[in-house]
C-alpha cells in the first residue's frame, strides 16, 4: 500500500482506478436509475476535470499524467466508434468532446506543469465547470434566446453562463493556486478580477464557436494562452493585450454589421485578432488588416457581374469562421510561436507574412480574375474552362494575385521598419511576393484536382455546392467530398507559410 501512495506510478494507478470507478457509477445511474445521459455526462465532466487538477499536488513527474491523458483519449475514441460508455457519449449530436478533453489536458501539462501549474489547473477548471453549466442553463430555458453558429444552436443564456463561470473560476483559481505554489508570484484580488474578466470573455468566445465537441479543446487551450500572456507578460504587454482584446470586439462587430462576416466569422475574427494583434503588435496587425480590408472591397465590387458565379463557388459574400481560420489560422499559429518562444528572429514573421500573402493572392486572383473577358485556362492541362471553374487561371487574375502578395510584403516591410526598427530587405519582399503567388497556384491546383466538384442534374453545371437548382445532395462529379474550399484555402496559406520560412532560411 505504501507503494501506491508514495510512488508516482502508484498514484497513477489510483487516478486511473478513480476515473474508471466514476465512469462505472455514471453507467449505473444511466441504466438502473434512468438518469438522463446529459446529466451523467456533465457529472463525469466535472468529476474527471477536478480529479485531473489534483494531479500536480500528488504526482511529481508529469510522465504518468501524460500517459493517463493519452490513454483516455484513445479509449474514448474507441468507445465512440463502438458505441460504448453511453453515460458520457450518448448525446443528440456526434461529438468527440471526450477525446478532445484529455488531448487538451495533455498539451496543458506539457506547457504549464513546470512553468506555471496555476494556469494549468485554472484552464482545466474553466472547462470542467463552464461547459456543463452553460449547456444546463441553455437547455433548461423554455424559450432561450437562440442563435446558430455554423450548424449548432446556441443560446444567449448559455453563453452568458459560460462567461460568468469562466470569470469566477479564473479569479478564484488563479488567486488561490498562485498562493499555493510557492515559486509563483502572488497576485492581488484586483489583478485577479481584471485578468479574470478577459479570460472569461475569451473562454466564452471559444465555447460559442465550438463545433461537435471542439470546445473541450478550444476553451482550455484558449484560456491557457490568454492567462499565460496576462500573468507572465510584462506590464506594458498586459495593457497592450487588453486594449487589443477590446478593440477587436469593435472591429468584429463592424464587420458583422456590414455583412463582411457572418456571426461565426465575427466571433472567430475576434479570437484570431486578439491573438495576432494582442500577442504580436502593430507590425503583425497591419498585414492582416490590409488583407481583410481589400478582400472585403473586392468581394463587394462588381456584384452584378459576378452574380452568376455565386451558383458555382461554394461560399460567397459573408465569410464564416471556417473561412476566417482557413485564411488566418497559420498566421495565428506563427504569431503564437513567435511570442511564446520569445525569439527576435524574422523566421516566424516570414512564415506569418507568407501565409497572409498567399491568402491575399488567392482572393485577389479569384475576385479580379472574375472580370476577365476571356475564358480561363485550367492549371492542369492548360485548356479553356468555363469561368468560375476551380483551378482556372486568367492573365489579369494572375497579375492581381501577384500584386496582392506584393502589397502584403510591402506592408510587412514598412510595418517592421516603423514599429519594430527592423529593416526587411527588398529580396525578402520579392520572395514573399513569389511565395504568395505560389500559394495561390497551390490553391488552384488542389481546387482543380482533389476539391469536391458536384454535377447538377438540372442545369448540368459543375459546382462546389452540394445543393444546386433546388436539388439537395447532388452527385459528386470529381474530387473528394471531405476536401472543400476551406480545406484548399488552408493548404494555400500553409504552403505560403512554409515557403515563407524557407525564404527566410535562404536569405539568412
Amino acid at each position: 500500500m505504501n507503494f501506491l501512495f508514495r510512488s508516482d506510478w502508484g498514484l497513477f494507478l489510483i487516478f486511473l482506478a478513480g476515473i474508471s470507478v466514476f465512469l462505472g457509477i455514471a453507467t449505473l445511474l444511466l441504466k438502473k436509475l434512468d438518469v438522463h445521459p446529459h446529466v451523467t455526462r456533465r457529472l463525469v465532466h466535472i468529476f474527471v476535470g477536478c480529479l485531473t487538477c489534483a494531479a500536480p499536488f500528488f504526482i511529481e513527474s508529469k510522465t504518468p499524467v501524460l500517459i493517463i491523458a493519452l490513454l483516455f483519449a484513445i479509449l474514448n475514441f474507441i468507445a465512440i466508434k463502438l458505441n460504448l460508455l453511453k453515460s458520457i457519449h450518448e448525446t443528440s449530436r456526434v461529438s468527440y468532446g471526450t477525446v478532445y478533453f484529455p488531448i487538451a489536458f495533455f498539451i496543458l501539462v506539457c506547457w504549464f506543469w513546470d512553468k506555471d501549474p496555476a494556469i494549468l489547473l485554472t484552464a482545466m477548471l474553466i472547462m470542467s465547470f463552464g461547459d456543463p453549466v452553460a449547456s444546463w442553463v441553455g437547455e433548461s430555458r423554455k424559450k432561450p434566446l437562440g442563435f446558430t453558429i455554423l450548424t449548432e444552436k446556441k443560446s444567449v443564456q448559455g453563453s452568458l453562463s459560460m462567461f460568468l463561470v469562466s470569470f469566477v473560476v479564473a479569479v478564484l483559481s488563479m488567486k488561490i493556486f498562485r498562493d499555493v505554489f510557492p515559486h509563483q508570484a502572488d497576485i492581488t484580488w484586483s489583478i485577479a478580477i481584471v485578468f479574470g474578466l478577459f479570460a472569461g470573455f475569451f473562454s466564452a468566445g471559444a465555447e460559442t464557436i465550438s463545433h461537435k465537441g471542439t470546445d473541450n479543446l478550444m476553451v482550455p487551450l484558449g484560456a491557457g494562452v490568454i492567462l499565460d500572456a496576462l500573468y507572465n507578460g510584462a506590464p506594458e504587454f498586459q495593457t497592450h493585450l487588453m486594449i487589443w482584446m477590446s478593440l477587436t470586439v469593435a472591429i468584429a462587430t463592424i464587420a458583422y454589421a456590414s455583412s463582411a462576416l457572418s456571426l461565426s466569422g465575427a466571433v472567430g475574427a475576434w479570437l484570431l485578432g486578439t491573438v495576432v494583434f494582442g500577442l504580436g503588435g502593430v507590425e503583425w496587425m497591419l498585414p492582416i488588416a490590409v488583407f481583410f480590408f481589400f478582400s472585403s472591397i473586392f468581394t463587394k465590387m462588381g456584384k452584378k457581374h459576378k452574380k452568376k458565379l455565386a451558383t458555382v463557388f461554394e461560399k460567397t459574400g459573408k465569410r464564416d469562421i471556417f473561412q476566417v481560420f482557413a485564411n488566418g489560422g497559420v498566421a495565428m499559429i506563427a504569431t503564437m510561436c513567435w511570442h511564446f518562444l520569445n525569439t527576435t528572429e524574422l523566421f516566424w514573421y516570414m512564415i506569418f507574412l507568407g501565409s497572409i500573402a498567399a491568402a491575399t493572392a488567392d482572393t485577389w486572383g479569384t475576385e479580379i480574375g472574375a472580370f476577365s473577358s476571356h475564358d480561363p485556362i485550367s492549371i492542369l492541362n492548360f485548356k479553356k474552362v468555363p469561368q468560375g471553374t476551380s483551378g482556372g487561371l486568367t492573365i489579369i487574375g494572375t497579375v492581381g494575385a501577384f500584386t496582392g502578395a506584393f502589397l502584403i510584403a510591402l506592408v510587412g516591410k514598412y510595418s517592421l521598419l516603423y514599429f519594430a526598427g527592423i529593416n526587411m530587405t527588398w529580396t525578402a519582399v520579392l520572395l514573399i511576393s513569389i511565395v504568395g503567388l505560389i500559394g495561390a497556384f497551390v490553391d488552384s491546383f488542389l481546387g482543380a484536382s482533389v476539391q469536391a466538384q458536384y454535377h447538377c442534374p438540372t442545369c448540368k453545371k459543375l459546382t462546389e455546392k452540394t445543393s444546386h437548382c433546388e436539388n439537395k445532395n447532388i452527385p459528386l462529379a470529381s474530387g473528394y467530398k471531405k476536401i472543400n474550399n476551406d480545406f484548399v484555402n488552408f493548404c494555400n496559406t500553409l504552403a505560403g507559410g512554409l515557403l515563407g520560412g524557407l525564404a527566410y532560411l535562404l536569405i539568412k
